[in-house]
C-alpha cells in the first residue's frame, strides 16, 4: 500500500492538471454556469420578497435582513445629498461624537473622513441609485446577486491560477451556495460580506500567478495587482491588517521557490506600494486591534478598584465555540457534515503532492482555524478550500484510475477532460440540491427557496422608527434602545443614538442593560441621564473608583437639556437573555450573575382556578403544580396593561409566571421574579411607569413603546 501511494502513476493523478485549450474553454463555461447559479439563488429569493411586499417593504423600498445595512445605506445618502459625515456620525455613540456636547467640553469636533476612509460600499449604493430613482435601499438589494456571481469568479480563479481549475469551479459554487456564506450574502444582507470572500482569494490568485509564471516582468505585473486589488479589499471593507496575511505568503513563497533576494524585495514593494502606502501605515494597528478584538473577550483588571464590565461579543453567537460536529452543522448545513470531513481529507493530500502550491492558502488555512477557535463569524473565508478538497480528492483519484487502464493510454488527456467534467456536474448538481437555496416547489426557473431571509426588524417597529420624524417629536431627541436598532434607528428615524452594531462592546451596552433589568425604576432613570451626559472616557475613569465611586456617580446624574426616549419592543423579550448576561454582571468581580429568559410554553387555561402546561397541572390560587413545584407570583397582562396578580406572599418560589393577553391571542412565559419585577417588564408589558420618571409618549403595543424621560 505504502508503495502504492508513492508510484508515479498514484502521485501524479494527484498534482497540477494538464488543460489543453479544449479543457480552458470546458472549465471557463462551468464557471460561468456557476456564476449564474450563485446569482439565481439570490434573485429567487429577491423574487419572493417582491412578491411579498406587505412584509418586505417599507414605502415602496425593499428593507434589509441584517442590523449592520443601514449604515453603509445611511452613508450612501448622506454621500448623495452632499451633507458632512460627521452630520452622520454624531447621530451615533451619543453624546461621544455631539457637536453640542464636544463644544461645552472642549473638544475637537469630528471631522470628515477623507475619501478613503470611508468604505467603497456606500459610494457604489450612492453610484447604483442613480437608476432606480435615488431609491438608496433597491439599489442595495439589486446589489447582492451581482455580488454573489464576483465572488464566485473571484474565488475561481485561485484555483485556477494553481492549476486547478475544474476543482475550482466546484470550491466556487460550493462556498457560494453552503450555509454559512449564503445566509450572510442573501438579499437583504447590504454589507461588506458581499465581497469580502472574493476579494480575498482574487488575491490570492493573483500572488499565485506571480510565482507560477517564469516571466519575470509578468510576475511583477501580477504582484502590483495583487496589491492594487488589495487596495480595493481594504477600501471596501476597511480592514488594512489583511495586509500582513498576504505579506507573510508572499514571503514564505518567497522562500519556497528560492526567489533571489532583489527580486523578493522588488515584489515586496511593489505589493506594498499598490496596497496603498495609506492602508499599509495603518496595517499594523489594525492587526493588532484584530487580535485584541477577537482573542481577548475580557479586560482585565489592574487595579482592585477598577470595575470589570462585561463584553457582548459573549452574548454573539457566531461568536461562540461550538464543539466540532456542531461548528460543522452549523457553517455546512444539517446533514452536511461530511463536507468538513471529507474536504479536509482532500486538502491533507493536496498539501502532501502540491505543497509549493498549497502555500499560497495559508491564510485560508489560517481562517479556518480561527474559525474554529474563535467561531464561525471567520468560516466564510475557508469555505472554498472544504470544497476543493472534496472536488480534488475526487478527480484525483478519477486520474489515477485512468491512469492505469491501457484503452485509455492515447486519449488520456481527453478522457480526463471528460471526467472531470462528468465529476464536476454531477458535484454542482449534488451542491444545489443539499443547499438551503433550493427549491421547495421543485421549480427552477420559478423557484421558491427554502431558505428566505425576513426582515430584520418587524414593519411595525420600522414603521415607529419612522414615525419619530414626525413634528410630534423633537428632532433633536436622544434615543436609549437596545444596541441592535443602532443603525436601523439612525436610518429611518433621523434621531440620535446612544449604541450601535459599532460600539455595542463599551461600557454604555452594559448600562444600557443594566437600566433595563434593574428594578428599581429610579435607578434605571438614574443610568439613562448618565449614560446621555457622559462620554466614554468619563464613564471609564469613574469606573476606575470603586463601585461605590461609580454607583453615586450615577446617582447624581441629571437629565440633558434634550429630550431622552427610551424604545421598548417585542424583540427585547427574545433578546431577555443576552441583555441580563449583560446588565445582570457582577462589574466588580468581573463574571456573569442572574442571566435570565422569557421561557415561552403552551399551556391552556381550564378553569378559572386551573391550567394546564404540557403534563404539569397548575393551581392558580395556591400556585403549586401536580410534580410539587411552587410559583413565586402569576401576573396577566392585557393589551399592554395589568390586569391581574396573583401573589403567593406566604409560599415563595423559584419561578414566576406571565400571562400576556392581545386580543384574542394568549402567550404564557415563565420568568425569573427579578425579571417579573424589572424596569422593561413594568414599562412594556404593564405601562406602570413611577411618578416623575418616565412618560409613555407613544404606544405601538405589541410590538413597541416609547417613554420619555422626565426632566
Amino acid at each position: 500500500m505504502y508503495n502504492f501511494l508513492l508510484s508515479q502513476k498514484f502521485s501524479n493523478g494527484f498534482k497540477t492538471r494538464g488543460f489543453g485549450f479544449f479543457g480552458v474553454v470546458v472549465i471557463l463555461v462551468l464557471t460561468f454556469v456557476i456564476g449564474c447559479l450563485a446569482f439565481k439563488a439570490r434573485y429567487d429569493q429577491w423574487k419572493v420578497w417582491n412578491f411579498n411586499k406587505n412584509i418586505t417593504f417599507f414605502q415602496d423600498s425593499p428593507v434589509l435582513s441584517t442590523a449592520d445595512g443601514p449604515y453603509f445605506v445611511h452613508l450612501a445618502k448622506t454621500l448623495d445629498q452632499n451633507q458632512s459625515i460627521a452630520s452622520h456620525t454624531e447621530k451615533r455613540f451619543f453624546p461621544e461624537f455631539d457637536k453640542e456636547f464636544r463644544s461645552v467640553n472642549d473638544q475637537e469636533t469630528s471631522k470628515d473622513p477623507s475619501f478613503f476612509e470611508l468604505p467603497l460600499l456606500p459610494y457604489i449604493i450612492k453610484s447604483l441609485s442613480k437608476l432606480y430613482n435615488n431609491d438608496y435601499l433597491l439599489a442595495s438589494n439589486l446589489l447582492i446577486p451581482i455580488s454573489a456571481f464576483l465572488t464566485a469568479v473571484f474565488i475561481f480563479s485561485l484555483f485556477f491560477a494553481l492549476g486547478f481549475g475544474f476543482e475550482g469551479v466546484i470550491a466556487a459554487i460550493g462556498a457560494s451556495l453552503s450555509q454559512s456564506l449564503l445566509i450572510r450574502t442573501s438579499i437583504g444582507r447590504v454589507d461588506t460580506d458581499l465581497l469580502n470572500v472574493g476579494f480575498f482569494y482574487s488575491i490570492l490568485a493573483l500572488i499565485a500567478a506571480s510565482f507560477r509564471t517564469d516571466n519575470q516582468k509578468l510576475s511583477f505585473v501580477f504582484i502590483s495587482l495583487s496589491g492594487f486589488m488589495n487596495l480595493l479589499f481594504t477600501f471596501w471593507y476597511q480592514q488594512p491588517g489583511f495586509f500582513f496575511p498576504f505579506l507573510i505568503t508572499i514571503v514564505i513563497l518567497q522562500i519556497a521557490h528560492k526567489m533571489k533576494l532583489k527580486d523578493s524585495i522588488y515584489q515586496i514593494i511593489l505589493f506594498s506600494i499598490f496596497s496603498g502606502p495609506f492602508f499599509v501605515l495603518k496595517s499594523y494597528t489594525n492587526f493588532s486591534a484584530f487580535i485584541s478584538k477577537f482573542f481577548s473577550f475580557n479586560n482585565v483588571n489592574v487595579d482592585n478598584n477598577t470595575l470589570i464590565f462585561p463584553d457582548t461579543f459573549q452574548t454573539i453567537t457566531e461568536l461562540q465555540r461550538p464543539d466540532i460536529i456542531e461548528y460543522l452543522k452549523t457553517v455546512l448545513g444539517q446533514g452536511n457534515e461530511w463536507v468538513g470531513v471529507v474536504g479536509i481529507i482532500g486538502l491533507l493530500f493536496f498539501i502532501l503532492f502540491n505543497f509549493k502550491s498549497s502555500i499560497v492558502m495559508l491564510p485560508a488555512f489560517a481562517f479556518l482555524i480561527i474559525s474554529i477557535l474563535v467561531g464561525k463569524r471567520f468560516t466564510m473565508f475557508a469555505l472554498p478550500i472544504y470544497w476543493f478538497g472534496i472536488a480534488y480528492l475526487f478527480i484525483s483519484l478519477s486520474y489515477v484510475l485512468i491512469s492505469y487502464i491501457k484503452l485509455f493510454k492515447t486519449i488520456e488527456n481527453q478522457v480526463k477532460i471528460f471526467m472531470s467534467s462528468c465529476i464536476c456536474i454531477g458535484l454542482i448538481i449534488l451542491i444545489s440540491n443539499i443547499s438551503i437555496s433550493s427549491c421547495k416547489n421543485n421549480s427552477f426557473f420559478n423557484c421558491n427557496p427554502k431558505y428566505i431571509p425576513m426582515p430584520s426588524f418587524s414593519g411595525e417597529i420600522t414603521k415607529g422608527f419612522h414615525s419619530l420624524q414626525s413634528n410630534n417629536f423633537d428632532q433633536s431627541s436622544i434615543v436609549i434602545t437596545w444596541w441592535d436598532y443602532g443603525y436601523w434607528l439612525n436610518f429611518f428615524s433621523g434621531l440620535s443614538s446612544v449604541h450601535d452594531g459599532g460600539t455595542q462592546r463599551s461600557a454604555k451596552t452594559y448600562l444600557v442593560a443594566n437600566s433595563l433589568t434593574s428594578s428599581n425604576q429610579k435607578k434605571s432613570y438614574d443610568i439613562m441621564n448618565y449614560v446621555v451626559s457622559s462620554n466614554l472616557k468619563q464613564v471609564l475613569n469613574d469606573s476606575k473608583k470603586g463601585a461605590t465611586f461609580f454607583e453615586n456617580r450615577i446617582s447624581q446624574s441629571h437629565p440633558i437639556n434634550r429630550p431622552v426616549l427610551l424604545i421598548l419592543t417585542k424583540d427585547m423579550v427574545g433578546w431577555w437573555s443576552s441583555i441580563t448576561h449583560l446588565g445582570n454582571w457582577d462589574v466588580v468581580n468581573g463574571r456573569q450573575k442572574d442571566k435570565a429568559s422569557f421561557e415561552r410554553i403552551d399551556c391552556k387555561i381550564t378553569s378559572q382556578s386551573q391550567m394546564i402546561c404540557g403534563d404539569t397541572i397548575l393551581d392558580i390560587d395556591n400556585g403549586t403544580t401536580n410534580n410539587g413545584n411552587q410559583l413565586d407570583n402569576l401576573v396577566i397582562a392585557k393589551n399592554g396593561s395589568l390586569v391581574g396578580n396573583y401573589d403567593y406572599n406566604n409560599k415563595k418560589g423559584k419561578i414566576s409566571m406571565l400571562i400576556d393577553i392581545v386580543g384574542n391571542k394568549r402567550s404564557f412565559y415563565l420568568v425569573s421574579p427579578k425579571t417579573l419585577t424589572s424596569t422593561f417588564t413594568q414599562l412594556y408589558f404593564f405601562n406602570l411607569p413611577k411618578n416623575n420618571l418616565f412618560k409613555l409618549v407613544k404606544d405601538g403595543y405589541p410590538f413597541y413603546r416609547v417613554f420619555e424621560l422626565y426632566k
